[in-house]
């Protein structure tokens, strides 16, 4: 007995001798051509902070957030905030990564990076202003992999020392969301944790590679968020939107995960096809292959597959990856062939989670190269795409929009919300309009100019997009919110529409209700109408 209590003992020293060893060998893979010397020994990796190597085991949410949080203290070249929280009170968060004098002014930066979207201001020059680069993870929950390569890209940049990360930090802002979904993330990583193996089993049909319902995709309410950025009908997607619009990215990416026997896709999309007939043809044919060759060449330095131009689609401007490229700057999507589990058998051998977690890893660093080296054009990129929106708008028949209803003031206020959240400029109506026999009253309609930056923006919410090139789709080809919301709306062809346009809106109007007469036995008159009538039964009863 003494014999093994003494083995157990030895172990164990050995086991706490051996672990930083561990994290060494576990940078060697996913950091294959940097010496560790290369590594400030004071920042943790996050195998040394969390206990275990990255690929191992699938990281919760909330210790994903406290590594966040551990880099953002030790460190004055990360900061961390929390944009808000999900329906099951998970926090979403962002870690911004820059150097120290950035952080310091980053309130200038983002204000100086903001006149990108005036035309009238003379464009920012590369060595005043900074790439600004989004880095967006897991926006399907059980799309694992990319919440764990968040936090090795946040080490990497603010570990790395050599001279390269150093101008990374010094040129660009990088703002890392790890979970986009923290719920669903949540979920997902419970399962693959409570079924996985030890040695881990590969068999596709083994119970850690097939989720039961609900499985992680989806947000609390089972809701696809990454097909929520337009209509932005979940409160993950509003706090998320929010901080869009506080920066504007010039280059976001959504991580994503696909099939077990796929390899690696990145964009450019395939031609034409593919591509959102509002969007400048520019931003296909030279920037996404612009950002395309820094990423294929991280994943040649790794030995991966990949391939581009086909499934999937930039036509819709619902997802991570293709909200920015209404809003000037350049959005990707990335997937990397699942493992669904810590290794799973596909028809080329097998796929383990770690290097799934490696993909992603150097695509990520490599976008963040791409951003700083290619400053001058993402700039005059933006610059030049909402300046091209005036002069599609002044092109165009319609010079305004018009909507509101007196009898569904909720459904009103709520499509107003929308219009509000996506930054338009929106004007009270102060006198009564008649147009093409509809009605529009003063005090209960709305008019939207054209001739404004976010045109595009506009034109995909207002404007009913029929005429394809080709009928064959990966996903939805039809957004036009208002004709979702099932609105009163009008388009308005003549300038003389300013001479109906009020106050600009800023906020969302208060709407108040009162209880008329002094008895205490009250009856409720609803107007049936009115959007929020049969919730407010509903709660009345």
């Amino acid at each position: 007995m003494k014999k093994l209590l003494k083995l157990i003992a030895i172990v164990g020293i050995t086991a706490v001798i051996l672990f930083p060893g561990n994290a060494n060998a576990q940078n060697d893979y996913y950091f294959p051509e940097i010496n560790e010397k290369e590594f400030n020994e004071q920042i943790p990796s996050p195998a040394q902070f969390l206990g275990y190597d990255i690929g191992t085991h699938y990281t919760r949410h909330d210790r994903i957030v406290a590594y966040l949080k551990e880099l953002a203290r030790i460190s004055d070249k990360a900061s961390f905030q929390v944009i808000g929280e999900t329906y099951e009170k998970r926090p979403q968060v962002i870690l911004t990564i820059t150097s120290s004098d950035n952080h310091s002014n980053i309130e200038k930066i983002r204000e100086e990076h903001l006149t990108l979207l005036n035309p009238e201001v003379p464009a920012l020059e590369p060595q005043e202003g900074k790439s600004i680069v989004a880095l967006n993870y897991s926006v399907h929950g059980d799309e694992t992999s990319s919440g764990e390569a968040a936090m090795l890209t946040a080490y990497y940049l603010i570990a790395n020392q050599s001279e390269e990360t150093q101008k990374f930090l010094e040129e660009s802002v990088i703002h890392i969301d790890p979970a986009q979904n923290p719920d669903g993330r949540d979920r997902a990583a419970h399962w693959h944790n409570s079924y996985k193996s030890f040695p881990p089993v590969a068999d596709p049909a083994d119970a850690e590679h097939n989720q039961a319902w609900p499985g992680g995709r989806t947000n609390h309410f089972l809701h696809d968020l990454n097909r929520d950025w337009f209509a932005v009908t979940q409160q993950e997607s509003e706090n998320r939107i929010d901080f869009y619009h506080k920066w504007y990215p010039n280059v976001q990416i959504d991580f994503h995960e696909m099939g077990t026997n796929s390899t690696y896709y990145l964009e450019p999309t395939k031609p034409v096809r593919t591509w959102n007939p509002i969007i400048p043809d520019y931003h296909y044919e030279v920037m996404n292959p612009l950002l395309a060759e820094y990423q294929t060449d991280a994943l040649d330095e790794l030995g991966a597959l990949y391939w581009t131009k086909e499934i999937f689609d930039n036509i819709s401007p619902i997802y991570g990856s293709t909200y920015p490229d209404i809003q000037g700057g350049v959005g990707v999507t990335f997937e990397v062939g699942s493992s669904r589990g810590l290794v799973q058998e596909s028809d080329a051998g097998k796929v383990t989670f770690r290097s799934t977690i490696r993909k992603h890893l150097h695509t990520g660093i490599a976008t963040v190269r791409a951003a700083v080296n290619e400053k001058q054009k993402l700039f005059n990129y933006q610059k030049d795409f909402f300046q091209s929106a005036l002069e599609k708008a002044s092109s165009q028949p319609t010079k305004a929009y018009i909507f509101g209803d007196a009898d569904d003031p909720s459904l009103t206020h709520k499509f107003l919300d929308l219009l509000l959240k996506h930054r338009l400029d929106v004007y009270e109506v102060d006198r009564d309009i008649e147009q093409s026999g509809k009605e529009f009253k003063a005090g209960s309609s709305y008019m939207v100019p054209t001739d404004q930056i976010h045109y595009r923006v506009i034109h995909d919410i207002f404007e009913a997009n029929t005429s394809f090139p080709d009928s064959v789709f990966y996903d939805i080809t039809g957004w036009s919110l208002v004709h979702g919301y099932g609105i009163k709306y009008e388009e308005l062809e003549s300038d003389n529409f300013q001479n109906f346009q009020g106050n600009k809106v800023s906020e969302l109007p208060e709407r108040k209700g009162m209880v008329k007469g002094g008895s205490t036995e009250y009856a409720y008159l609803l107007k049936w109408s009115d959007y929020n009538a049969s919730p407010a039964l509903y709660d009345l009863a």
